[in-house]
């Protein structure tokens, strides 16, 4: 009798156990509506699979957010994708100019949501589970346990894009040429595919939906999200683990970015279809530094923050999960006061400088008096903050992370004020390597066509991407500049001044032969009066030049040129305010740019502060910065 009373305790203990575990399926049931014979027949065809029946609810139990987006514009708005993909004879520029025609935002508004749960039928999983099954046979995946297929491998769809027997697709174009990789390592087989997947980048707008499966197939621009569901759809068809990491937004600069990664050995891979980089280098590999990194997921996480507070809605989303330590160095950062001592919210939250503002990306549970931010980036300025009902209050200082991970905060002391000289104000990532890329390169001028007794003037070194003069009073009629080989000529202006100061013009000659551009329209750059306009040349053209003919001998007091540039360096006439932050951006003065000087001092500067530059006549990149020994330091 004994015996039996255990055994019926441990019998209600499991079907205890059992329907609070699935507890979540049976919602997605319940959810699915009229559809629901058409999951249940995908469980009761697998019953006699464990493997594959735990699969179908992984699959059914966290499908309750999946869902498409379709609109009577869509099926044009395919046709027009693919036709254009599928011309191998046209350019990025074109493919980028249509899709500047199309995305208009009414085209895509009312667009009707299609939720799986209700209309994806059985017969589409059942082959989808299959293939994918097979897909995990593969050398690079066949290690991987269930848990792990589940979320690298099998997941039906990524995103608002219409259903499509995506796996059976890309198995057709992309199986064999890993059947032919099968005994090399994963870093092989990527090199292979790499080259397979064409790559130019577009920036398509938030309301567009994600592009169906086939579409991406023939793809030649993109977001990036297209290139990461390229890249999953491909990899995953073949058994190769992959993820879709993001981070939401830069450390060092405005917006984020999205990539995958490739799963091997227990560590990621970053990479991005389309890109030419280096295996598991794409994140690496940047000058752009990573604030936090978040993976998405198919699986129901819970959630970053579990309770019920009132918190941002990024944190809101149940299927991420943070993997900021599997990309860099990280260090926790506390902080043990905060201006607002009555706030008694559980959490606080880490921002970083975005285009003009401040965008959160990591949350901190209370520690005592103060918040515990674990796994931050280092060599990152964070601004702390409270959230409450929509609404951002800075909690704190700007928090300093030093590349050591070493914490200090940037309290401006008003005591004690000094000199600045600004000469940018944004950071200068891009034009350092563009100032680099023109060392080498020279410039040639004569009396005569073919430049026989000429002088040479050869650039050998360059601190500031800004106009350089050189000082010449001598009588030329031809000049000529000379990029060094193996570069794009990265010149973006080329003037030449009489003894009365008067700017020269002249017929532009050359024999540049840029790549799938007007000749002579590209030369033109170099003299159009558009300091973001630059010449370009076939890349390994060893005797590219471009150059003025003044039509006649002319005495020439001076050589002006501006090396390729992002235009936020400081210009003459434009009208430039220095902020110090201290709870909020308060003003250090207003001051006009000089070509004379192509630089801005300030003589009232708090100590430690942190700084921000913001040019009131035209443009809109802008960064923070700290002035450390004698310079400006990006954050």
């Amino acid at each position: 009798m004994k015996y039996c009373i255990v055994s019926v305790m441990i019998i209600c203990s499991s079907i205890l156990w059992v329907s609070c575990t699935d507890r979540a399926l049976e919602t997605s049931l319940k959810l699915s509506g009229e559809n629901r014979a058409e999951l249940e027949r995908v469980l009761l065809h697998y019953k006699d699979n464990p493997e594959k029946k735990k699969a179908a609810e992984f699959l059914i139990r966290n499908m309750k957010w999946c869902h498409g987006k379709d609109s009577p514009f869509m099926d044009i708005y395919y046709k027009q994708v693919d036709s254009l993909q599928a011309n191998d004879s046209i350019y990025a520029e074109e493919v980028i100019a249509f899709y500047d025609s199309i995305y208009k935002p009414e085209r895509f508004q009312n667009m009707t949501v299609t939720f799986d749960l209700r209309t994806i039928k059985a017969d589409y999983l059942i082959d989808h589970i299959d293939r994918a099954f097979q897909a995990w046979q593969s050398p690079w995946a066949k290690a991987l346990s269930l848990d792990d297929f589940c979320e690298y491998i099998l997941p039906h769809r990524l995103g608002n894009e219409p259903l499509e027997p995506w796996m059976a697709m890309y198995q057709k174009a992309f199986k064999s040429v890993a059947d032919t990789m099968y005994n090399r390592k994963v870093d092989e087989l990527y090199e292979v595919i790499s080259w397979m997947v064409v790559g130019h980048r577009y920036y398509t707008p938030s309301y567009v939906p994600d592009l169906r499966p086939s579409s991406l197939l023939g793809i030649k621009v993109g977001a990036c999200p297209a290139y990461t569901a390229l890249g999953r759809y491909i990899y995953r068809s073949i058994g190769v683990p992959v993820v879709s990491d993001f981070t939401p937004n830069w450390a060092n600069h405005a917006m984020g970015h999205e990539w995958i990664s490739i799963m091997a050995d227990g560590k990621c891979y970053p990479i991005m279809p389309g890109s030419p980089c280096r295996f598991g280098n794409h994140i690496k590999g940047g000058s752009y530094r990573i604030s936090k990194a978040y993976r998405n997921t198919y699986g129901d996480q819970g959630g970053l923050i579990k309770d019920e507070e009132d918190i941002p809605p990024f944190f809101k989303n149940r299927r991420i999960i943070d993997v900021t330590n599997q990309y860099i160095e990280t260090t926790d950062v506390e902080i043990a006061d905060c201006f607002d001592t009555e706030t008694n919210t559980h959490y606080a939250y880490l921002s970083v400088f975005d285009l003009r503002d401040w965008k959160v990306v990591a949350y901190g549970a209370k520690k005592g008096a103060g918040y515990l931010f674990k796994d931050m980036a280092r060599n990152a300025v964070y601004l702390p903050i409270f959230y409450s009902e929509g609404n951002y209050t800075p909690a704190y200082y700007p928090v300093k992370v030093d590349e050591k991970g070493r914490v200090s905060y940037l309290n401006p002391d008003i005591r004690y004020e000094r000199r600045v000289v600004l000469t940018r104000k944004f950071m200068d990532l891009n034009p350092k390597k563009w100032l680099k890329a023109i060392i080498g390169g020279y410039f040639v001028l004569s009396r005569e066509a073919a430049f026989a007794n000429a002088d040479t003037i050869h650039i050998d070194s360059l601190k500031e991407c800004n106009y350089q003069t050189v000082t010449l009073n001598k009588a030329y009629r031809y000049m000529k500049y000379v990029p060094p080989i193996k570069t794009e000529g990265n010149m973006a202006e080329i003037e030449l001044y009489d003894e009365k100061g008067q700017k020269l013009t002249g017929k532009v000659i050359g024999n540049y032969r840029p790549e799938r551009m007007d000749a002579m329209e590209t030369m033109k750059r170099a003299f159009d009066g558009n300091v973001l306009s630059s010449p370009k040349t076939v890349k390994t053209q060893n005797d590219a030049w471009v150059g003025l003919d003044l039509g006649r001998v002319v005495s020439i007091s001076k050589l002006v040129y501006l090396p390729r540039n992002d235009d936020n360096f400081i210009k003459e006439g434009e009208l430039y305010e220095l902020f110090y932050w201290d709870r909020e951006w308060k003003s250090l003065g207003r001051q006009v740019g000089s070509r004379q000087l192509q630089y801005l001092e300030y003589d009232n500067v708090p100590d430690n502060a942190l700084l921000l530059l913001r040019n009131l006549t035209k443009g809109k990149e802008e960064r923070i910065f700290t002035y450390e020994d004698g310079k400006q330091v990006w954050w």
